[in-house]
C-alpha cells in the first residue's frame, strides 16, 4: 500500500513539474522594452567653424550679433516669450546627442538625435534636429521613425521642443512571439544652452 501511495505521489510531482515547465512562451516572456531610459547627455558649446560645418547659417554663427528683438512669426508679431531685450544679443551655438532606449542581455535598441541650436540668452536664433538615427543589436530590429518635428516653442522663443518616435521589434528565437514597441524621444532646448529630456 505504501509503495502504491509513493508511486502515485511521485507521478503527481512529475506532472506538476512538467506542467510548469511547459507554460506557453507568451507566459514566460518578460517585456523586452521595460528598461527604456534616457541616457545622460552633455551639451557642448560650438566654435564658429564647428557650427558652420554643421550647417548653421552665417547670421546665427557663434559670436554674431542678433537683432534687438526676435524675427516676427508668420503672423507678423514676435513671440511673447522672447520680447524682452537680449543684452548684447551675441549668438552662441550648442550640440549634444540624446539617446532613449536600453542595453539588455538580448541586445540593444536606441533612438538617437544630435540637434544643433543657437541662442542669444533670450531667444532661440537657430535649431536643426535633422541628424537622427536608430541603433539596434542582436534580437532587436529598427522598424523606422516618425519625425523628428518641432512641437513646442519656436525659433524666436526662449525655448524650443522636438519629438521623434522610433519603432522597434524584439525577435527572440525558439518560437517566442515578437514584441513591438514605440520609443519616444522628446527634448526641450533653451536659448542659453541648456537642454533636457521632456
Amino acid at each position: 500500500m505504501k509503495l502504491v501511495f509513493l508511486a502515485a505521489a511521485g507521478a503527481a510531482a512529475l506532472v506538476t513539474a512538467a506542467g510548469s515547465s511547459a507554460a506557453s512562451p507568451k507566459q514566460q516572456q518578460t517585456d523586452p522594452f521595460a528598461g527604456t531610459r534616457q541616457a545622460p547627455a552633455v551639451v557642448s558649446k560650438l566654435t564658429p567653424g564647428e557650427a558652420k560645418k554643421l550647417g548653421v547659417p552665417d547670421g546665427s554663427l557663434p559670436g554674431t550679433k542678433s537683432p534687438a528683438l526676435p524675427a516676427a512669426t508668420a503672423g507678423g508679431v514676435p513671440s511673447p516669450s522672447a520680447t524682452g531685450p537680449c543684452g548684447l544679443c551675441i549668438n552662441t551655438c550648442w550640440t549634444t546627442t540624446f539617446h532613449t532606449g536600453d542595453n539588455t542581455t538580448t541586445g540593444s535598441y536606441w533612438e538617437n538625435d544630435n540637434p544643433v541650436w543657437c541662442g542669444n540668452g533670450s531667444w532661440i536664433t537657430y535649431a536643426d534636429i535633422t541628424r537622427h538615427w536608430q541603433t539596434v543589436s542582436i534580437w532587436y530590429s529598427a522598424d523606422g521613425e516618425a519625425g523628428p518635428w518641432f512641437d513646442g516653442g519656436c525659433v524666436g522663443c526662449s525655448s524650443i521642443h522636438f519629438t521623434v518616435y522610433g519603432y522597434f521589434t524584439w525577435h527572440p528565437p525558439f518560437g517566442y512571439p515578437p514584441s513591438h514597441s514605440t520609443i519616444r524621444l522628446g527634448v526641450w532646448m533653451q536659448a542659453y544652452g541648456a537642454a533636457a529630456y521632456a
